[in-house]
């Protein structure tokens, strides 16, 4: 067996996360004593056997302490970490951003990670580095692929696996494998994925139901051993996916990435490492509200009343860019510095099919062009064989421009609406952009340290926001965006101490955002700058903050048994207008007992939420208060010989009807209200390697 692919059970503390059992085939470490907790951040090398059931990348890391999700359907959940999400985190796909087709998000940026195809996830949570692009005030999410590692073991080698549930994934099957020489490796690797509608707990069919096709393919080249030469070639297609939580369905999406990367470490006296990530991320999304449904119906009083009101949404987004980083210093000082370009091009068009020719109601998303362009250096310097402070500077040029501000479809054109709200027509905007970073460790007596860090960051709006025109001819169904909005300002802090011996772990962390420009999706009511008092959903700047606590802990019980837990809490407010934000996870967290023998292993967790009733009922986002909830997992695995491994488990045993709160108001299930989460489900994989 190769240890690359070898499949033995990773206990991370909290922070890192508690793991699911459809990825413990990430490369896998054994880990012999305690990992030290790192409150900030989370690397879940493996899933450690707890859940079989990930729909996407971001199912996946709701597991992490302070990470929360919004769902949607079956796949495209919504990352929201520390209060924040969408374009308030960086993801980044193996060293490449991806932004989604859909206006509506649903296929944000983790929902194309095909997790299983990555060793390695870190989730660091607020800014911690300026290395990884413009923004992130919420986090930086880094998926990553490292198959030079898996190279190592030579040779032709690799793993297949097979996973069954009885509640939403029928099947999901994966294969994976590396041809090693000493000079260079070939890694191809393929899953398809089905999923059913699900059943939430009392038995209501939410319709979830998706199909995923995925491949690649990794050439690397490796001419010594501290150069490596690498291009990645990779297309997802999903088709009939279900979105509860949305008006339309989307039929069929196509994504096609490739990505280049460049390592290496030259005999330079002054330099010492020179990292390069090119990539390009092309997406089509097609989403309808009549292929997977029964299209709606024309109102009375229309002319074409009670005959189907057939609409389609076809949407494009093409981002490119890439990133050098160049690593010099010694002794006690390295510095990273460097540059990265992203461009992302936008357009989506609402269709009316009533015909069957597409007749264009509007343009959702323009013909939009975004294009940051920024340079960095963030050095880290050691200050005693305990302590080390790491400080940073970026500067980034934002370009915007939309080429079909006044091309005129059936309704109103972008710029008519944007003059019907805020006043103004849509201009080129550019401008520059600031940003920093500060942050100290100290190791103290007695197994103690500490941290503190301060950072300011600029969120630019994103298409959406700035560009969005989805005209209607019933004002509150409107949904405009605001080509005069302000960039967000986030300035930090955070700060945390962590307490770790030989049977103990444990770790508390404070956080502070104090957000000026903070681009909040509001009503219209007439409030300042807005022209109409309809209901539109519109964009408007107000002052924000943001802050929270994160605990977590773990015993050491025995040399087999582990218990573990963790809490989280968010608060997030509109100081303008005094009212909180939508869509605001509530505290959560975990309890968990853990056994590990030789071969085999068991466990069991329990997951809360408490009830959230700190809403803002003025938000067309909020689905209104959400109701406490705590749900049992049971699980276990064993090794089947040197090739063979099964893992098995049942999420929610007792069968709870729950939502997480930031989900999206389920529109074709007047009963459930918001969309459920699944109900008891079973599930077993199976791995063999080779």
């Amino acid at each position: 067996m190769h240890s690359s692919f070898k499949s033995v059970m990773l206990f991370l503390s909290i922070s890192t996360a508690v793991g699911s059992a459809a990825g413990d085939e990430l490369e896998a470490v054994l880990v012999e004593g305690l990992l030290p907790i790192n409150p900030n951040a989370a690397e879940p090398d493996a899933y450690n056997a707890t859940r079989a059931v990930a729909a996407d990348g971001a199912d996946f890391l709701r597991q992490l302490n302070g990470v929360s999700i919004s769902r949607f359907g079956g796949r495209g959940l919504e990352l929201i970490v520390r209060g924040q999400s969408q374009t308030r985190l960086n993801v980044l796909l193996d060293g490449g951003y991806v932004h989604g087709g859909c206006p509506n998000r649903m296929d944000p940026p983790a929902s194309w990670a095909a997790l299983e195809t990555y060793e390695k996830v870190t989730v660091l949570k607020g800014v911690q580095s300026l290395i990884y692009g413009a923004g992130g005030s919420g986090g930086t999410v880094i998926f990553e692929r490292d198959t030079r590692e898996l190279a190592l073991d030579g040779g032709v080698h690799g793993r297949v696996a097979a996973l069954g549930t009885d509640n939403g994934i029928s099947s999901d099957i994966l294969g994976d494998v590396v041809a090693a020489a000493e000079k260079g490796y070939l890694r191809a690797f393929a899953e398809i994925k089905n999923a059913d509608n699900y059943e939430d707990g009392d038995g209501r069919v939410v319709r979830s139901s998706f199909d995923h096709r995925q491949g690649g393919v990794v050439f690397g080249l490796t001419p010594s051993a501290t150069r490596l030469i690498e291009l990645t070639l990779e297309r997802n297609d999903f088709e009939h996916a279900l979105y509860p939580g949305a008006g339309m369905d989307s039929p069929e999406e196509q994504g096609d990435f490739y990505r280049f990367r460049y390592r290496d470490e030259p005999a330079a006296g002054w330099l010492n490492s020179i990292s390069f990530d090119s990539y390009l991320s092309d997406v089509d999304h097609l989403m309808d509200n009549y292929s997977e449904r029964e299209a709606a119906r024309y109102p009375a009083g229309s002319p074409k009343a009670g005959q189907p009101m057939l609409r389609a949404t076809p949407t494009r987004s093409k981002t490119s860019g890439g990133r050098l980083v160049l690593n010099s210093g010694d002794g006690d000082t390295t510095v990273d510095w460097g540059l990265d370009l992203q461009h992302n091009e936008r357009s989506a068009v609402l269709n009316n099919m009533d015909s069957g020719t597409a007749i264009a109601l509007s343009y959702l998303w323009p013909d939009v062009t975004i294009q940051q362009f920024g340079i960095f250096a963030e050095a880290t310097r050691k200050l005693a064989a305990d302590a080390k402070l790491k400080f940073g500077l970026r500067v980034d040029r934002m370009d915007a421009s939309a080429d079909r501000l006044n091309d005129k479809p059936l309704l109103a054109s972008a710029n008519m609406a944007y003059k019907t709200y805020y006043g103004i027509e849509a201009e080129d905007v550019s401008e520059t952009n600031v940003g920093g970073l500060l942050r100290y460790e100290k190791g103290l007596a007695n197994g103690f340290s500490v941290f503190t860090g301060i950072s300011r960051s600029i969120r630019v709006a994103d298409a959406t926001e700035r560009y969005m025109n989805k005209w209607n001819m019933t004002e509150a169904m409107r949904w405009v965006g605001n080509p005069a909005i302000e960039s967000e300002k986030h300035h930090q802090l955070d700060m945390g101490v962590i307490k770790t011996t030989d049977v103990l772990q444990l770790g508390l962390t404070f956080f502070y955002d104090d957000v000026s420009d903070y681009i909040l999706r509001d009503s219209a009511r007439g409030q300042e700058g807005i022209l109409q008092a309809d209901g539109a959903d519109i964009y408007r700047n107000v002052d924000a903050e943001f802050y929270g606590i994160e605990a977590e802990g773990r015993y050491r019980l025995s040399d087999n048994l582990d218990l573990s837990s963790s809490l989280a809490s968010v608060h997030a407010t509109n100081t303008t207008d005094d009212r909180p934000i939508a869509q605001t996870p509530p505290l959560n967290g975990k309890i968990q007992l853990d056994y590990m023998a030789s071969n085999w292993h068991a466990g069991g967790r329990v997951r809360f939420a408490a009830k959230q009733d700190r809403i803002d009922s003025l938000s067309k986002q909020e689905v209104g208060e959400t109701a406490g909830w705590g749900v049992l997992d049971l699980y276990g695995g064993m090794e089947l010989g040197a090739m063979f491994s099964l893992r098995a488990g049942v999420d929610n045993v007792l069968d709870k009807t729950y939502a997480e709160h930031a989900s999206r108001s389920n529109l074709l299930d007047p009963l459930a209200i918001k969309v459920n989460e699944p109900g008891r489900t079973l599930w077993v994989k199976v791995t063999a390697e080779f």
